[in-house]
């Protein structure tokens, strides 16, 4: 619950100025601050279809529990967990940027999208706007990739679409 009351960003803030601003600290200070709602919606799914007809089908049919919930609860929990879960590695790109930008991520001598932003400000005064415009840009159509890769798996691997259920 305290994950849950303290806002995600702020607390990766915390974390990395507590821990240092390394890559490795920016990575276990994001993961630690953005797994409670995954695991709440993926737990709140494995709920709603312990109750289905297809789940306790098998119950009755003497399959042990882990086999229930493998074979049966989790391909239909996969695609939505694979869902929020690309919606939040978009979210963790942000926040790497952010921080990066701020000088609580990866150092100036790593390759950042946060530092090269940092640096493209600062030659932005100069008049070299095409720095700034070329960070932009590729973070822009690498987000926009992944969510369309994103949305092509949870139609692969959706029950619904391909019949399963």
């Amino acid at each position: 619950e305290l994950f849950q009351t303290i806002p995600g960003f702020i607390l990766a803030i915390l974390l990395v100025a507590t821990i240092g601003p390394t890559l490795t600290n920016v990575i276990i200070s994001i993961g630690a601050v953005s797994w409670p709602p995954l695991a709440r919606l993926t737990r709140a799914e494995f709920m709603r279809l312990r109750g289905r007809e297809f789940v306790q089908a098998a119950v009755c049919q003497g399959q042990a529990p882990l086999i229930v919930a493998l074979r049966h609860i989790l391909p239909n929990v996969s695609h939505v967990a694979l869902v929020q879960l690309s919606l939040h590695v978009i979210s963790f790109i942000k926040s790497e940027v952010i921080l990066s930008y701020l000088g609580l991520g990866v150092g100036v001598d790593q390759v950042s999208w946060g530092t090269m932003l940092q640096e493209a400000q600062n030659e932005l005064l100069l008049g070299y706007w095409w720095q700034l415009l070329a960070a932009t840009g590729m973070m822009a159509a690498f987000i926009t990739s992944f969510a369309l890769f994103t949305d092509a798996l949870r139609d692969a691997l959706d029950p619904k679409l391909r019949g399963l259920e």
